[in-house]
C-alpha cells in the first residue's frame, strides 16, 4: 500500500518486468501480491489477463529504450474503486518533469489505424 491509501500490486522497472517474465515469475509474483491485498486468489481470467498482455507492455518498452520506467501494475485509482491495469512513471526526456502515463490493457488481436484521424484507432469488434 502506498501513502493515503492507494494500492498497488506491483512496482518495478520495465527491465526487472522483463525479466520476471522471461523467469515466468511475474503472474505467480502478482497473484500472491494480491491475495496478500485481498484475501483471495485472482480470477482466472485476471491471471490469464496479466500473463498476455504485461508482456506486449513490457516488450514495447523495452523495444522504445524505456527500461527504467517504473511500470505500476494493478493501481487503485484515488477516489474511486477503480483500479488502472498499469501506470507508467518516469522522467520526460525534454523537460525532465515527472512524466506519467495510465495504461488500460485491451486483449485485442488486432487493431487499425483510422484513415481521417491517425491518433485513432479501430477495433473489429467495434468496427
Amino acid at each position: 500500500m502506498l501513502p493515503g491509501g492507494i494500492f498497488l500490486l506491483f512496482r518495478e522497472s520495465a527491465a526487472s518486468v522483463a525479466t520476471r517474465i522471461l523467469e515466468g515469475s511475474l503472474a505467480l509474483h502478482l497473484t500472491e501480491n494480491f491475495r496478500h491485498q485481498h484475501g483471495r486468489r485472482p480470477a482466472p481470467a485476471e491471471i490469464r489477463s496479466w500473463e498476455r498482455s504485461l508482456p506486449a507492455l513490457v516488450n514495447a518498452l523495452i523495444e522504445a529504450d524505456l527500461d527504467d520506467v517504473e511500470v505500476l501494475v494493478e493501481y487503485s485509482l484515488p477516489l474511486t474503486s477503480k483500479r488502472a491495469d498499469a501506470v507508467l512513471a518516469g522522467v520526460h526526456p525534454t523537460t525532465r518533469e515527472p512524466s506519467y502515463v495510465v495504461v488500460e490493457l485491451k486483449q485485442w488481436s488486432s487493431a487499425y489505424p483510422e484513415e481521417d484521424e491517425p491518433l485513432l484507432c479501430r477495433i473489429d469488434s467495434y468496427a
